[in-house]
């Protein structure tokens, strides 16, 4: 059972609703792109090939700012 909530926290708990789709929005994006980096990995040549590495590597980008931006919090 959840504690009793004062009236003065109630704004507070419906800033912090996010729905389904706030959540699930960056990391559907973040999949979209990496198939499609697959995608041209495998049927792409030439700049197709670089567009693909491109794509590929953003996982690995964005895990590595954010992982930067962590440790310079402390």
């Amino acid at each position: 059972m959840r504690p009793p909530v004062s009236k003065a926290d109630a704004p507070n708990l419906a800033r912090h609703y996010r729905s389904v789709w706030d959540v699930f929005r960056a990391p559907l994006l973040v999949g979209l792109v990496c198939a499609v980096g697959l995608g041209l990995a495998l049927v792409g040549d030439g700049i197709w090939d670089g567009l693909s590495w491109l794509a590929l590597s953003l996982p690995v980008g964005l895990a590595a700012f954010y992982w930067h931006r962590a440790g310079r919090r402390r």
